[in-house]
């Protein structure tokens, strides 16, 4: 730097402390970054994201004043395996870490961590919060600066204090900032929840009770405690650091602690909300649809550094994306799930692509189950006499409803049970309730999206491992529900044609289903006794209608399932 423009920032800092403030400027006019990086926050549940539940005036603050991902993943769906993914850079079969809370397979040193390069490149680090999971070990060099505190309803009080009494205010800084309110137990006294559960909206594939309103009552309260923490630590940045010298970013490890989110890949598990604002870099009310990853952040934050590009590692830069140079970064987004020690021992891959996502169930005999369902003893998680951290205390509720409700018993299906394999067309079910493996029309797409997982899983030497004692279905009876894979809606059959009608058989009540056909005006019998073994051969009728539907039950009648919408015969 010469003379005359360092003598020009000091005479700056000098008027600027004369006038009572303490913003600090980068003397390398390299920017300070802010990462917050929330926990269990889903990506739904923002108004920056489209809900109208939550109010998150600061998060919305941020998508105004700069760039909102559409469509932004982390590698896996539970803190250990996400947070170590962001830390190194690298998939969790590439690091080492792929189930949660298991310690003992870190692969790398902390020289190889991507933290230390961002020290190398002349930053500050500094964690308030959870920022890793756990100590860190393998990625986070020891000259990180660590804050002490409670991560909920987060009081970022002394990051303010640390940035105020450094002795180097010219030195860039990095600050990773994790409040954990959105990771249970949500605040659960009356007085501490302003939403009431009557007006409170479930996500879909949800079966709708008052006890799980009133959870998600608690939850929104808990995304609202962290636009709080986010609305301090961007008033600190605005005191303590040259804000427009300052790339603010705002994301979460995974999704929702709930049904289909966190502990799953479907999108709410998997997909998860990313903010940017860097004045005068970034363009305001800016939107993205480029896929990125997670492993991708810190690459980026190097990038923006001037850092040399790290080699061998997944992570791939979008600075470019957050400049508006291109509109585009990743064509693939990879997934994976093993399990947490003894609980949701059911190991899935996924790929995301523009169009299509795909998962593969690798055990789909196993019972799936989260700590939603199975209460795990932490000691020190303990409030308001809920000693399981993140256990649904009235899960039974679901389970007896289940056992007379038809939606309530194919609800506990979706979440037990699962076909080996599931195809979406995400831009048209972003939900992912019509799994499109089963229909002929997308065999192409099926077995294209299969070999892209069955290459990545050799690729990584992926060993299918557990991370515990899986439970069996043939141990966990459930409760009685059928659920029709094909045709359930938008299709079009063609007059003689054979088709396999497809339906879940994971429930053993029956022997035998019934299987029918509703032309738009009565119902007809296909066939009046089936083998309840998920599949049928059925030679479509010689008609013309574009509102059939088709229904398969038990032969009282009582336990059925038909099509979400008509489909089309033609008889041409």
């Amino acid at each position: 730097m010469n003379r005359k423009r360092r003598g020009f920032l000091n005479t700056l800092k000098v008027l600027l402390i004369v006038l009572g403030t303490t913003v600090s400027l980068s003397a390398t006019g390299k920017p300070n970054i802010v990462a917050i990086i929330a926990d269990d926050h889903g990506v739904y549940h923002s108004t920056a994201y489209g809900s109208p539940e939550q109010k998150t005036p600061h998060m919305q603050s941020l998508a105004d004043e700069g760039m909102t991902f559409s469509r932004a993943y982390v590698a896996s769906p539970a803190c250990a395996p996400s947070r170590h993914a962001l830390m190194s850079g690298l998939m969790p079969y590439k690091n080492g870490v792929v189930g949660n809370h298991e310690n003992s397979n870190y692969k790398l040193t902390t020289s190889e961590g991507l933290i230390q390069k961002l020290m190398d490149a002349g930053y500050e680090i500094v964690f308030r919060g959870k920022v890793t999971h756990g100590n860190g070990r393998g990625v986070i060099p020891e000259g990180v600066v660590r804050l002490p505190g409670s991560n909920n309803l987060l009081d970022p009080a002394n990051v303010e204090a640390y940035l105020e009494q450094r002795g180097d205010k010219s030195k860039p800084v990095a600050l990773f900032i994790g409040p954990t309110d959105t990771h249970t137990i949500w605040p659960i006294e009356p007085d501490e929840v302003h939403f009431k559960p009557e007006d409170t909206v479930l996500p879909p594939k949800t079966y709708d009770l008052p006890e799980a309103r009133q959870l998600m009552a608690r939850y929104n309260q808990s995304v609202e405690n962290v636009d709080t923490a986010v609305g301090k630590v961007r008033d600190i940045v605005k005191r303590q650091l040259d804000e427009d010298n300052t790339l603010i970013l705002y994301t979460s490890d995974h999704g929702q602690n709930w049904a289909f989110g966190k502990w799953s890949l479907y999108e709410t598990g998997v997909r998860v909300p990313l903010i940017a604002v860097w004045p005068g870099k970034i363009k305001p009310q800016s939107t993205s649809d480029a896929m990125v990853s997670w492993i991708d952040l810190i690459p980026t934050f190097l990038d923006i550094a001037g850092a040399p590009v790290v080699k061998g590692i997944d992570g791939i830069s979008f600075k470019d994306v957050l400049l508006g140079k291109t509109s585009s970064h990743r064509d693939r987004i990879f997934t994976v799930h093993k399990g947490d020690k003894t609980v949701n021992v059911y190991p899935i891959r996924a790929v995301r692509t523009d169009k299509w996502k795909y998962m593969l169930n690798l055990f789909p005999g196993f019972y799936n189950s989260t700590h939603m369902d199975v209460p795990v003893f932490r000691e020190g998680h303990n409030r308001a006499g809920q000693e399981n951290q993140h256990y649904f205390y009235d899960w039974n509720t679901w389970e007896q409803a289940a056992q007379t409700n038809q939606a309530a018993a194919q609800f506990m299906h979706r979440y037990h049970a699962r076909p080996k394999e599931e195809l979406y067309m995400i831009e048209e079910d972003p939900y992912e309730e019509n799994n499109l493996a089963f229909d002929p029309q997308y065999a192409n797409e099926l077995a294209s999206m299969r070999k892209l997982i069955e290459e990545r899983m050799h690729e990584v030497d992926d060993d299918r491992s557990l991370s515990g004692t899986p439970r069996l279905l043939e141990d966990h009876p459930l409760p009685p529900a059928i659920k029709l894979y094909y045709p359930n809606g938008g299709e079009t059959l063609r007059s003689g044609q054979t088709v396999n009608i497809a339906w879940s058989d994971f429930w053993k009540g029956t022997q035998t289903v019934k299987l029918e056909y509703n032309e738009g005006r009565t119902w007809k019998t296909i066939t009046a006794s089936a083998p309840h073994s998920g599949t049928y051969a059925w030679q479509v009728p010689t008609i013309s209608s574009k509102s059939v539907t088709l229904r398969v039950s038990s032969l009282d009648g009582h336990i059925f399932d038909k099509s979400d919408n008509p489909f089309s015969i033609s008889s041409k």
